[in-house]
């Protein structure tokens, strides 16, 4: 399946991108979170999880948008929302005894008609005029591990990131009561069964209340969260060759203990196309 969301690289991207050049703006307790590559490791870990190893929903509600640069195409043209989406992951996390944090997880997500908020099951592309079967998706169990070195991560296709082999470094901006972490990676994969390599952008952005954000003691961080990404064509969209062009991702989300907190009819489409994923238990291994 060639979806957007490929089950381990969205885990890595979501999860374990960094930012590689940081620049660390505000108050000296935030800058002490991230002073060191563990305590950026674990502030990281606690933005996207809960160290005491509780179940979290992650969820998250965005929008897909089609460019087509430098072909001097009227407005209408060069840009338009194609499709949103709807998203969602269940993860538990632990720190091991060498201080490394691992988090086990699962992740879906549904396409979603912009104007009516429909699921989708096939899609009019509105550059081609092609009408497409929407392809599924669903991620199983997923399992990675945070070291103050970057992060340790297992997949089934061929893939490097500026992520890997680099100790975690976070960007944090404070404005008084609220603070931002951000974090950017580049990243190219060759999606399996596909021999063509694909590259991408991304940067997530979670805005926390500052005075939570400097509590070295919280084994959770809650705050909301953004995930912007640039990236070529997926192939399901079935683009001619002299279509050039990306598409820009971008969606806003949260976390939180309490599957009530998420929306009812996403919750309802999840346990009618997905039984027992927002519930079915997640175990670490030995």
């Amino acid at each position: 399946m060639d979806s957007k969301f490929s089950m381990d690289r969205r885990g890595i991207l979501t999860g374990f991108a960094v930012m590689n050049a940081a620049a660390l703006i505000g108050v000296e307790a935030i800058g002490a979170e991230v002073s060191t590559p563990i305590k950026a490791m674990r502030l990281l870990a606690r933005l996207q999880g809960d160290l005491s190893g509780k179940p979290i929903y992650g969820y998250q509600k965005g929008s897909v948008f089609g460019l087509r640069t430098n072909q001097g195409l009227a407005l209408a043209a060069y840009g338009m929302q194609v499709y949103d989406y709807e998203g969602a992951g269940v993860s538990r996390t632990r720190v091991l005894e060498n201080g490394d944090i691992e988090t086990q997880s699962r992740s879906w997500l549904f396409y979603t008609d912009p104007v009516t908020g429909a699921y989708l099951k096939e899609w009019r592309n509105p550059m081609t005029g092609e009408v497409i079967a929407v392809p599924p998706f669903r991620g199983g169990i997923s399992g990675s591990t945070l070291t103050p070195n970057g992060p340790k991560v297992s997949a089934n296709f061929t893939m490097e990131s500026t992520v890997f082999n680099t100790p975690t470094q976070l960007e944090v901006v404070t404005m008084g009561p609220t603070s931002w972490v951000k974090r950017t990676a580049y990243t190219r994969w060759t999606p399996k069964g596909s021999t063509k390599a694909r590259t991408e952008f991304t940067q997530d952005t979670w805005t926390v209340p500052t005075n939570i954000l400097a509590d070295e003691k919280a084994s959770f961080l809650p705050g909301t969260s953004a995930w912007t990404s640039v990236t070529e064509w997926q192939t399901w969209l079935k683009m001619p060759a002299d279509i050039v062009g990306d598409q820009l991702w971008r969606s806003d989300g949260m976390k939180t203990h309490k599957l009530s907190d998420l929306p009812s009819a996403f919750v309802a489409h999840s346990n009618s196309e997905h039984p027992g994923i927002l519930t079915d238990p997640i175990e670490f291994s030995a």
